[in-house]
């Protein structure tokens, strides 16, 4: 017998049977014997089905819902398009939700501008965790010296590494202990009062309340060109002396300022107060003629909720001091709890904040970034508290619900189980709370967060968004 002939006989069946099976793919196979109904041959299947999702795919990208109205292409960061580790812009509008922020930018590359941040947070921020590091990368990309707004008074003084922090002779007041009703809290949640004295008495001198600020040795942060002072209003004879310069507190609003050039340069700044009434004093801003500058308004136990405490009056003549282009608010971790499955309560809190936030910075661009990931023992094993991703996907619709950018720091470290991976990996990024991250750590996030701001300011000036007139 022919060999030749034998091996190509399993070809030519395989080819009968092929050709047989396409043949009948085509025709109606279906058909019922004794109650049994067959099925239709359909050898093509998969690839129709594939060709149908794609289709359908690209009828859901070019639908109404995805493009933007005025120039056919997908709106900045489009959900749709995202991952979980981007930056979500959930405004509604044609142009981004940053856009204010963006266009700050622009000015502050081109010309002698500031760009400002104000960095609000529980004690994740506490400090300038994760802010300082933030700055580090705003001021090397787009200039500006010094440390921005510092309060008079710091639980963390001893801790924070961007200034040397001291003080005496101060009362506080905060956003826990409600100050009494003739005191207001600045715009980090915190309120400091001088001693009264009757400076015309020598020996008084010694109840003098006083500050002082020195500048570290690290780049951007070492020297201070200008110092503004902000305080409340002044009803009496009330000074402050700044580096031997003697000057009137005086001013009828709800938030003064003081400004003062240091032509050369200032590597520390001391202030004495001598006040004959009582005065609210808020706290230093310490920075360049342009510049980007983000402020560090840590509070410890902070869920978020209570910064509506501070008056939309003092939020507004703040941000005319200062000039606010950017408010991230990162809240969440004093509201997880394993035992929470429901955050209703706090998605209608946290509505009510940003909408507080939105009217107080007419013209700043919000960001909402997510709680990160917490661990929590079960059965003596850490593992990520059940309540976390419940809070993150809330806080998402927080987000979405008014109109707002959102960055989720819990997909950005890894998501489920990262915490633990931060604390016993290799390389430890957080501290054996399973909580908190440290120096490493913050330093991983901000810089992660300052990548992703400038993936989204690329892909702004890339489409020339402008806001609308």
């Amino acid at each position: 017998m022919n060999q030749k002939n034998r091996h190509s006989q399993p070809f030519l069946m395989v080819l009968i049977v092929t050709t047989l099976l396409i043949i009948a793919s085509f025709s109606d196979t279906q058909f019922t014997i004794k109650g049994v109904k067959t099925r239709k041959v359909e050898m093509l299947s998969d690839i129709q089905i594939f060709k149908k999702i794609n289709e359908n795919s690209l009828q859901a990208l070019n639908s109404p819902k995805y493009l933007n109205n005025n120039k056919g292409t997908p709106p900045l960061s489009n959900p749709a398009l995202q991952n979980s580790t981007s930056i979500i812009d959930y405004n509604s509008d044609t142009a981004s939700s940053m856009a204010y922020f963006f266009q700050s930018l622009n000015a502050t590359k081109t010309q002698k501008h500031k760009t400002r941040i104000a960095y609000f947070g529980d004690s994740m921020i506490e400090g300038d965790l994760i802010t300082q590091d933030l700055r580090s990368c705003m001021q090397e990309s787009f200039g500006g010296f010094g440390v921005g707004f510092v309060p008079i008074t710091s639980i963390v003084a001893g801790f924070r590494k961007t200034i040397i922090h001291s003080f005496d002779g101060w009362t506080t007041y905060n956003l826990i202990n409600n100050p009494p009703v003739n005191h207001k809290l600045g715009i980090s949640g915190y309120g400091f009062v001088p001693n009264t004295i009757n400076f015309d008495d020598t020996l008084n001198i010694a109840d003098e309340s006083w500050v002082s600020y020195t500048a570290v040795n690290k780049k951007n942060i070492n020297k201070f060109y200008k110092t503004k002072l902000l305080y409340g209003k002044s009803d009496g004879e009330n000074y402050v002396t700044i580096n031997g310069a003697r000057y009137e507190l005086k001013g009828e609003k709800t938030v003064n300022q003081i400004v003062i050039d240091q032509p050369n340069a200032a590597k520390s700044i001391e202030a004495t107060f001598q006040c004959k009434t009582t005065i609210d004093i808020f706290g230093f801003s310490l920075e360049s003629d342009s510049g980007v500058f983000v402020d560090n308004f840590s509070f410890r136990g902070n869920s978020g909720m209570p910064i509506n405490k501070v008056s939309q009056s003092v939020y507004a003549e703040t941000n005319n001091c200062l000039g606010y282009d950017l408010i991230i608010l990162e809240y969440g971790l004093n509201a997880v709890n394993e035992k929470i499955t429901d955050f209703l309560w706090y998605e209608r809190g946290m509505n009510n904040v940003i909408k507080h936030i939105q009217a107080s910075f007419p013209t700043a661009s919000i960001l909402l970034i997510s709680v990160g990931d917490k661990g929590y023992s079960r059965d003596g094993v850490y593992e990520t508290d059940p309540s976390v991703p419940i809070l993150v996907e809330t806080q998402k619709r927080m987000a979405k619900n008014n109109n707002i950018a959102f960055w989720s720091l819990y997909d950005a470290m890894g998501g489920n189980g990262s915490m633990v991976k931060w604390v016993e990996g290799d390389t430890i990024l957080a501290n054996k709370d399973y909580t908190h991250f440290n120096f490493r750590g913050a330093h991983k996030a901000g810089k992660l967060l300052f990548d992703k701001l400038m993936n989204e300011y690329k892909k702004f000036n890339k489409n020339n968004f402008v806001l609308n007139p």
